[in-house]
């Protein structure tokens, strides 16, 4: 080649080298490097939610934000009166199967902030409730929204809000609880869409344990045990 000719751009190792750079400031940019400790810590370890319904008064508040613990139920199942989060029975219950499935990555975009509202979707939601009935117990929760395991009726102070009258009737449910699942229920009976409705819980199904309150202050803390909140 003459000395005076230009080299193949295409060939031109420092070009390459400058692009390898560039990707890699990217790449190492606090910018970048933050979102993905964001979406790491938020996948495996802890994440914040908030209630946005009255479905589990009076313990939880409408617009308590919570975290979620997403490692206990990796060393141990989900145990009677813990508050859990979930995802949507659209995704694995009867009551989804005529609704169309997300996009692929939508319900991730749902996840980051200032997105959920943009790009809902039935399946993407999560849900909490309280466990109370585990696999293999015979469970029945009758017209006052009371629950029966094996015979005996479960010391609730956690329930405030039970259907204690005929236009406020609570729905009814007689069966055993099968393995690898549990029965979650509200704790405002009468104002839950729950396991009553669309059926038992899947472990995997899962996503963590609501552990801590920290908004408001005022109410900030751990979540109170089963046998002593109310």
């Amino acid at each position: 080649m003459d000395a005076g000719q230009p080299s193949d751009p295409g060939t031109d190792p420092s070009r390459w080298s400058r692009i390898a750079t560039g990707l890699l400031g990217i790449l190492v940019s606090p910018s970048v490097l933050m979102l993905a400790s964001f979406i790491t810590l938020r996948a495996l370890v802890v994440e914040a939610r908030f209630i946005p319904s009255g479905s589990m008064l009076p313990a939880l508040q409408l617009q308590d934000r919570l975290l979620v613990d997403k490692l206990s139920y990796r060393f141990r199942p989900p145990e009677r009166g813990d508050i859990v989060v979930f995802h949507s029975p659209y995704r694995f219950a009867p009551i989804g199967y005529n609704v169309s499935d997300p996009f692929w990555g939508q319900c991730t975009l749902v996840a980051l902030p200032g997105l959920a509202q943009v790009f809902r979707h039935p399946k993407c939601d999560a849900y909490i409730k309280r466990v109370v009935a585990l696999p293999g117990e015979r469970v029945v929760v009758d017209p006052l929204g009371q629950v029966w395991i094996n015979g005996e009726r479960l010391r609730e102070p956690y329930v405030d809000h039970n259907c204690d009258n005929v236009e406020r009737l609570c729905r009814l449910l007689s069966a055993q609880v099968p393995p690898g699942h549990v029965l979650v229920l509200g704790d405002n009976r009468p104002n839950s869409q729950d396991g009553r409705f669309w059926g038992f819980l899947p472990m995997e199904q899962v996503i963590g344990r609501a552990w801590l309150r920290f908004w408001p202050p005022e109410t900030s803390g751990p979540l109170p045990p089963a046998d002593g909140a109310g």
